[in-house]
């Protein structure tokens, strides 16, 4: 049976998590800085985020505003 869901542990670059966090990859960059998304950091210093992290974060940002607790971010994003 093919099992179609993407894996959790996939990493993923700021670019992608942008995309399905519906922000700026700077704006995901900064998350990782203020600490609301983990980071796997390569040797080179580059940013991958686990698609589990950004997926439960996505999901957290749909909650709260659906319970109108709207999440502005500076820089107009969120």
């Amino acid at each position: 049976m093919d099992d179609a869901r993407p894996d959790p542990n996939q990493l993923m670059t700021p670019s992608e998590a942008a995309r399905i966090l519906g922000l700026s990859p700077d704006m995901v960059r900064v998350l990782h800085r203020r600490g609301q998304l983990a980071a796997e950091c390569t040797e080179t210093g580059r940013r991958l985020f686990r698609r589990a992290d950004v997926e439960a974060l996505a999901a957290e940002r749909a909650k709260n505003e659906k319970k109108g607790k709207s999440q502005r971010l500076p820089g107009g994003q969120g």
